[in-house]
């Protein structure tokens, strides 16, 4: 589920819809958590399906867990863009977390590369921004790796401190980490949110 001060609005004509905060969410915010509602499908599945449909399910909207299945958000988290300098990191806790203050009006991103992009997969990114890598590659997860956990330690002990509208997703034991205080490990490639290309599974 993503936070609830957030609407889905349009970026450009060239990346389309994006997600904005409509309140201040602060450094240390949890911003999104799966939640029952999200679908996870098989192969199988999406072949049932009308092929425009699949389609654009896979390319845009899924990412794969480790068991081999496909992650469908029921919200509007799926519309989450990416920036090489987002203000949305994702944790080994199973969360994504605002790793600085999001102001009214502005766009919450992440980086595709911190959500495991597939070792055939890169793209251009569009935003041309300070910090812009410009074309976005799997290796770039080795390269920064260090850097996302290094943000996310800084932002974890804030978490207590901050109002958490999404508490109530997280399990007990993830609470309780976030209560002692957790060590941030550099993140392993876990798939979450990339735009996920599956050449294995044809779709006619």
């Amino acid at each position: 589920m993503i936070h609830p001060r957030t609407e889905l609005r349009e970026v450009d004509p060239v990346i389309g819809c994006g997600v904005f905060a409509t309140a201040l969410i602060p450094r240390g915010t949890i911003v999104w958590v799966t939640d029952p509602l999200d679908r996870y499908l098989t192969p199988g599945d999406l072949k049932a399906m009308p092929a425009r449909v699949a389609r654009e399910l896979l390319i845009r909207h899924t990412w794969q867990t480790k068991e081999g299945r496909f992650a469908l958000a029921w919200d509007n988290s799926r519309f989450v863009n990416h920036s090489c300098s987002p203000n949305v990191l994702a944790t080994e806790l199973g969360f994504e977390i605002a790793v600085r203050d999001i102001l009214p009006g502005e766009e919450m991103t992440n980086d595709y590369a911190n959500l495991g992009l597939q070792r055939d997969e890169h793209f251009h990114c569009a935003r041309g921004e300070d910090g812009c890598r410009g074309e976005v590659h799997y290796p770039d997860a080795a390269r920064m790796r260090t850097t996302w956990a290094e943000q996310v330690a800084e932002v974890l002990p804030v978490a207590q401190q901050v109002a958490q509208p999404l508490d109530f997703l997280l399990s007990a034991d993830v609470r309780e980490k976030l209560r002692v205080g957790v060590k941030v490990r550099e993140r392993k490639r876990v798939p979450r949110f990339e735009p996920l290309r599956q050449p294995a599974l044809a779709i006619d």
